[in-house]
């Protein structure tokens, strides 16, 4: 059993897919599998259920996962510490989209100046996938809502922004001010499941018993402000992303009577994280960026 053998299996766990394991890992199908079944013999048991052509772990193959994974957490974490020595190692950075469309652009551009040598990684994505990132050590921060799983992450808040609702001028379907009881029959556009703001909005239509009517879901902000530009529905965003279309007379707000929303992003990484230089000047850099640029309180 070697290094190699729980990298494969710890990536088929992830994937529940040789296929996707093999592709991932830039490797045969035959070879990914071979591998698997070299673990099942050494430990004598069985890790996968094979069932309607789906592998599900069994409880060993739970058992070796979670130490497999710390196994090569540990490592990871070895490497960067050696790397260390040269003060320029990556950072992975992973945001939630709406940070990234208003804010993360500006942050990054003003470090690299600062610091050329030091290369950046970022990845945009819900917040529900950048928390899952950053559990697997695919990241070293996380710029997201919220975690589940606080208990096991540092995090720091950035800010707390107004959600709010937004539609075409043309929208003749809505008046001036919307009882939230009646959003059950306006269209919405809405950003995919374990996004922040679908967080926000299923919060509120929860709150008051409203059925959504939804007349587009996307991962993609951009796509749904356009069907809003063009009248199919309400948007619910952040301020700062609807800013802009707001300025340009493009999009017009919309209030909801008696409600007022709000997200929080908070920067975050792991407990159990050894920051490399590089990390430690980001967050240097964030710290000082953050106070100078926003005037936001920036908790130490």
């Amino acid at each position: 059993m070697t290094l190699r053998h729980l990298t494969i299996f710890s990536e088929v766990c992830h994937q529940l897919s040789i296929t996707k394991a093999a592709d991932r890992l830039n490797m045969s199908q035959p070879a990914v599998s071979t591998a698997i079944r070299e673990l099942e013999s050494y430990y004598q048991t069985r890790l996968f259920e094979r069932m309607n052509r789906r592998l599900y772990l069994t409880q060993a193959g739970e058992y070796l996962l979670h130490h497999a994974d710390a196994v090569l957490a540990e490592l990871d974490e070895t490497k960067k510490h050696l790397a260390d020595a040269a003060s320029a190692a990556q950072i992975r950075i992973g945001s939630n989209v709406s940070f990234g469309q208003s804010y993360l652009a500006d942050i990054i551009t003003s470090f690299r100046q600062k610091y050329p040598d030091i290369p950046v990684l970022v990845t945009i994505q819900n917040s529900g996938s950048v928390e899952e990132l950053l559990l697997r050590n695919q990241l070293d921060f996380a710029i997201a809502d919220d975690l589940s799983d606080s208990e096991s992450f540092h995090r720091r808040l950035l800010l707390s922004e107004d959600v709010v609702a937004a539609c075409s001028p043309d929208c003749a379907f809505l008046p001036d001010i919307i009882p939230p009881e009646s959003l059950s029959r306006i269209p919405l556009l809405l950003r995919e499941k374990g996004s922040g703001s679908r967080t926000v909005t299923d919060q509120l239509l929860r709150a008051y018993g409203v059925n959504a009517t939804i007349a587009a879901e996307s991962i993609s902000t951009q796509i749904l402000i356009e069907f809003a530009l063009r009248g199919h529905g309400l948007l619910l965003l952040p301020r700062a992303v609807l800013a802009p279309y707001f300025s340009a007379g493009a999009l017009v707000p919309v209030a909801i009577a008696g409600v007022s929303l709000s997200r929080s992003y908070y920067l975050v990484y792991h407990r159990s994280k050894f920051l490399t230089q590089s990390m430690r000047r980001f967050l240097a850099h964030l710290d000082k960026q953050w106070d100078t640029d926003t005037n936001a309180a920036f908790p130490k």
